[in-house]
């Protein structure tokens, strides 16, 4: 199976090469992130359009697709980092694209609202790749 693509129960899941990277440096540089991590996306696959905060939020303002773009937020009590997920879960819920992943707090100095500046525009180009790769 391709590693961008896999099965979510019948949700078709795509990962961007970026999100794939971050993901794989975070297994690397905090195990226990990366767990919990993994455990929030697998409730937003398993859960859908149903998935709700804390872990899940629809509707990211900056972004030219809100209506369906969202993100994961993931944390660990007591500490620093805050990492957010950004995908994008059209209405028919056929599809979950797992764009960008960083961790809001410490990113290149961005910081707060300052990370979804950064971080949207290059979520929505990759959607945008995606819609046109798959004529979607």
């Amino acid at each position: 199976m391709n590693p961008r693509e896999g099965g979510g129960g019948g949700v078709r899941i795509v990962r961007s090469q970026l999100f794939l990277d971050s993901l794989k440096a975070l297994q690397h540089t905090d195990p226990a992130l990366f767990e919990v991590v993994a455990a929030d996306l697998r409730y937003l696959v398993e859960r859908r359009r149903d998935a709700q905060l804390p872990q899940v939020r629809f509707g990211i303002a900056q972004s030219a697709f809100r209506d369906v773009m969202g993100e994961v937020r993931s944390h660990i009590p007591g500490e620093s980092a805050f990492v957010r997920t950004l995908f994008v879960m059209p209405d028919d819920e056929t599809l979950c694209a797992l764009l960008v992943m960083g961790d809001k707090n410490t990113v290149d100095g961005a910081q707060g609202n300052a990370w979804y500046d950064m971080a949207v525009p290059i979520a929505d180009e990759i959607w945008r790749a995606i819609v046109a790769a798959e004529r979607l």
